[in-house]
């Protein structure tokens, strides 16, 4: 049958593609039949044409579009969700360039097709064509000139992808896709730290787009046209989320979901849930929660009748009500009231025990330093612990302290959150208790990662969060860490926090910054 569009089209050309439907080739992967019919209705009319063949190469369908598209339809017989349609798709593309749209990529998917193909034909006939199939590693493309088609290969591969279809059907749970492509605009280091801290938040990173541009765009954060390429991105590497190294605004995420139709993500929501697994303290969950609330509480916008005014009853007289939008804001509004308050008196128990340590003469270190810099391994090797310490951004959130005891007195060494380039002001305040550590403490000991081929932009970071809080004017020692992959500078104090090497000389160095030079008789 002849599905589509097929007004004003010839009788004799309708009679053509009426006669073709039944056609059977099966050693091809088109046949040259199929291809000469299909290439001249596009020369003659203009518009796309799709030929749907079955695995036994029978010619099952034929539908008519206009000159930009054509629908794909849902033809053959599945068994499964995981199950092909049995079904290869080969349409025409009248402006000649052989390329797959991001619309037949997702008919692809979604209609679980063997393929699809499209074919480029201009004035001078098809030369070249472009395939998709869908694998286990999401969808590939394969160029391929027309008239060196190798017919026994193209067939091969849906045999070797119905495979893969059929093992992950056998399976008994579908695994939840965790597949990412990250998008930035030029920053290249800020870019890799992306990918970095979708990794600790246990996403696979599987590509990314850059686009150079100098300034945001207000609807997609990049151009319109990038944005296409980030759907496409995401189509043929089959990720179901897309990561933005910035702050989206609420209208920018709204556009870029509904364009995209995939979940979006900005950098503060990505850090938000990478801190959220990693709180194990009451306190720190908390802190979690308060900065979740600060930070999405300016996204709520509202939209159609879920945000629509709610009036007070059956026959409720007088105004029209709140707005679903303005009772979710009260609502966050009052649970982040209900934090502070509990943080509040956490921070009061703190302020108990720092006063108690002060009055004993017992000094404070705090520790303080980019993220994975090495700061829980660092207070392991001086005080003797056994704190969790990963590899990972953000591997410890919560603050602790561990005593430490020399022969000029003690003193408490406290461990803090990291620090990471562009954090939300937000995140900031909310984990303001915790951050007192700095500003009150004793002494200061700045531990960075001279490994970092972005050292001194992560040292900045910090002391812009340092000024940030009020603490520019406590001590400081700074420390460079994993001395053992660095190439060292005179006059630099490098310690190695995991193989121990200069770990004295720093216990040594912050002896004498809180007690003073020992006196000799």
């Amino acid at each position: 049958m002849i599905y589509g569009n097929i007004n004003g089209i010839k009788r004799a050309l309708l009679w053509q593609l009426e006669k073709h439907l039944g056609y059977t080739d099966k050693s091809s992967f088109v046949s040259e039949e199929t291809l000469s019919l299909v290439c001249r209705f596009t020369q003659e009319t203009g518009k796309e044409i799709s030929v749907y063949l079955s695995r036994s190469g029978r010619v099952e369908a034929i539908a008519v579009g206009d000159a930009v598209k054509v629908e794909a339809m849902p033809l053959g017989k599945r068994r499964g969700e995981t199950s092909s349609s049995k079904i290869r798709v080969i349409h025409t593309h009248p402006n000649g360039v052989a390329r797959l749209s991001n619309a037949d990529l997702s008919a692809l998917k979604e209609l679980k097709y063997d393929c699809i193909a499209a074919v480029g034909v201009s004035n001078a006939g098809a030369k070249k064509m472009q395939v998709a199939y869908l694998g286990e590693k999401g969808v590939s493309l394969q160029d391929v000139e027309i008239a060196s088609m190798d017919h026994a290969a193209l067939l091969e591969k849906i045999v070797e992808n119905d495979k893969v279809g059929k093992r992950r059907g056998s399976d008994e749970t579908v695994k939840e896709n965790h597949r990412c492509i990250v998008v930035g605009l030029g920053d290249a280091a800020s870019l890799y730290e992306l990918k970095r801290l979708a990794e600790t938040a246990n996403y696979e990173p599987v590509g990314q787009v850059e686009q150079k541009r100098t300034g945001v765009d207000a609807t997609y954060y990049v151009g319109s046209g990038k944005i296409d390429e980030i759907a496409m991105e995401a189509q043929i590497k089959d990720a179901g989320t897309v990561i933005f190294d910035a702050a989206l605004s609420a209208i920018q995420h709204a556009a870029i979901s509904e364009r995209l139709s995939r979940v979006v993500l900005d950098r503060g929501t990505l850090i938000l849930e990478i801190f959220k697994k990693h709180a194990t303290t009451a306190e720190g969950r908390l802190q979690v929660e308060l900065a979740r609330l600060k930070y999405t509480l300016p996204l709520l916008v509202g939209q159609g009748e879920a945000m629509s005014r709610q009036r007070g009853g059956l026959y409720a007289m007088g105004g029209g009500g709140e707005t679903k939008l303005e009772v979710d804001r009260r609502h966050i509004r009052k649970r982040i009231s209900e934090i502070s308050e509990k943080l509040r008196a956490l921070e009061s128990g703190r302020d108990v025990r720092r006063k108690k340590r002060k009055q004993t003469g017992v000094k404070s270190v705090t520790l303080l330093g980019y993220t994975n810099a090495g700061k829980s391994t660092l207070i392991n090797a001086v005080s003797r612990s056994d704190l969790y310490a990963e590899n990972k951004l953000f591997a410890t959130l919560d603050s602790v302290s561990r005593s430490v005891w020399t022969d000029r007195g003690s003193y408490v060494m406290t461990d803090t959150v990291g620090f990471i380039r562009n954090l939300p002001h937000t995140f900031v305040e909310a984990f303001k208790s915790t951050l007192d550590e700095v500003r009150y403490a004793d002494l200061l000991i700045h531990v960075v990662d001279a490994s970092s081929p972005e050292m001194e932009a992560q040292i900045r970071t910090v002391e812009e969060v340092i000024r940030e809080i009020g603490a520019e004017d406590v001590p400081m020692i700074t420390v460079y860490n994993k001395a053992d992959k660095a190439e060292r500078i005179e006059g630099r104090l490098y310690i190695s926090a995991k193989f121990g090497e200069n770990i004295d000389l720093l216990k040594e160095t912050i002896k004498t910054a809180l007690f003073g030079e020992k006196e000799t008789i």
